[in-house]
């Protein structure tokens, strides 16, 4: 056969069986990473179906434990650890298919999971007493300052937040919508500045809170409710008409949220976990969308501001006992806040800014709630 001979039909047909084979191969290998098998040999390994937590209990030893959460089902799904009502960790977004690992340092007694859905049973979570687990709690002595500096910024906070909640209500009530949207977006800048806080709170910030995915009818489910329900109608559907009783609701809540605040006080150990916590919940929602719209924008101005409380709080024991770490957190801070756009071009229903990084907002606050997530180790670490 010459140089310039066409090849047979024969060795085509082996060419592009060869071809499927190493295609098919791909996809599998492909396939096997994203199910999971690269679940480390340590991780205690728990699936959610549509229906809940497969095992629906578990049981570790008090320390630190490395979880490894399957989504089994066909919605994306999120999964807590409850100590009553208040959130210890949890893992959000975790997209069908696929896993997420999770890192709990937890003392010994009995938990309870959400379990995707939140309409779904909850799990439970005994940990056992480990006499070889270091302490898991921080010295409150040494908190006891930002924890009170902390305990009158919520006051404050939480003042205006009930304040801009009547103020929403009222409008709504009224059916003026303007008024209405602009009520929304002081309330809901305020209602991020204290995530941190609320998120603890597992019953209020669902209410508060919780986006359409977690709910069996979506949008359509009675229990869809708070912000982002009301977001919809106001911003989307461009109307006031069936909010009333939603904006009643919501103003309860942060009645409520702010008599809790006022009685309970929030454990040292949740000041940077949960400030990272919050962020991470943000993170695993922008990446997925192509672009930020105002509302993820806007949200996240108010998480930043949250955190930076947080941040300001924590900076004196961090500066007597780990530098470089509060050094690397205030960089990362600052970056976060320089990629931020001005506040009216967050607002929803604005035109977005065209100088927004969505790239640069995406990694700077994945890098700040990791920073946030290793603080508490590291003061434990220094005493």
């Amino acid at each position: 056969m010459s140089a310039s001979s066409p090849p047979s039909a024969r060795l085509l047909k082996l060419g592009v069986l060869a071809s499927t084979v190493l295609m098919l191969a791909a996809l599998g290998l492909f396939a096997l990473s994203l199910n999971g098998s690269d679940h480390g040999d340590g991780d205690v390994r728990l699936v959610v179906t549509a229906q809940g937590c497969e095992p629906r209990e578990l049981s570790v030893p008090a320390g630190e434990t490395r979880f490894s959460i399957v989504n089994d089902s066909q919605r994306a799904i999120e999964w807590e650890i409850l100590d009553g009502v208040m959130v210890l960790e949890e893992r959000e977004n975790i997209a069908p298919g696929l896993h997420q690992p999770l890192t709990a340092t937890l003392a010994a007694g009995d938990y309870a999971m959400t379990c995707g859905l939140l309409s779904n049973p909850h799990g439970t979570l005994h940990v056992t007493a480990n006499d070889d687990a270091p302490a898991v709690a921080l010295s409150r002595q040494d908190f006891i300052a930002p924890l009170a500096e902390y305990k009158v910024y919520l006051t404050l906070q939480t003042r205006r937040l009930i304040d801009a909640a009547e103020a929403l209500h009222q409008a709504i009530a009224a059916g003026e919508l303007d008024t209405a949207r602009t009520a929304y977006r002081e309330a809901r800048l305020i209602d991020q500045r204290l995530a941190m806080a609320t998120g603890l709170y597992s019953d209020l910030d669902e209410r508060l809170n919780a986006r359409a995915d977690y709910f069996a009818e979506r949008e359509q489910d009675p229990e869809f409710v708070g912000f982002h329900r009301l977001a919809q109608g106001l911003f989307e559907t461009g109307s006031t008409d069936g909010l009333t009783p939603i904006a009643t609701q919501l103003l309860e809540d942060t009645r409520t949220l702010g008599e809790r605040l006022r009685h309970q006080a929030i454990p040292p150990a949740q000041l940077a976990n949960g400030s990272a916590r919050v962020l991470k919940a943000w993170h695993a929602h922008a990446i997925d969308s192509k672009t930020l719209n105002a509302h993820e924008l806007l949200d996240l101005q108010g998480l930043t501001a949250g955190a930076e409380k947080i941040v300001t709080l924590l900076a004196p024991l961090l500066e007597r006992q780990a530098p470089d770490a509060l050094e690397g957190l205030q960089a990362q801070l600052g970056r976060l806040q320089q990629d931020l756009p001005e506040k009216s071009n967050t607002a929803p229903g604005a035109k977005r800014s065209s100088a927004v990084d969505r790239d640069a907002l995406l990694t700077d606050t994945h890098a700040l709630a990791d920073t946030l997530d290793k603080l508490d180790r590291t003061l434990a670490l220094n005493g």
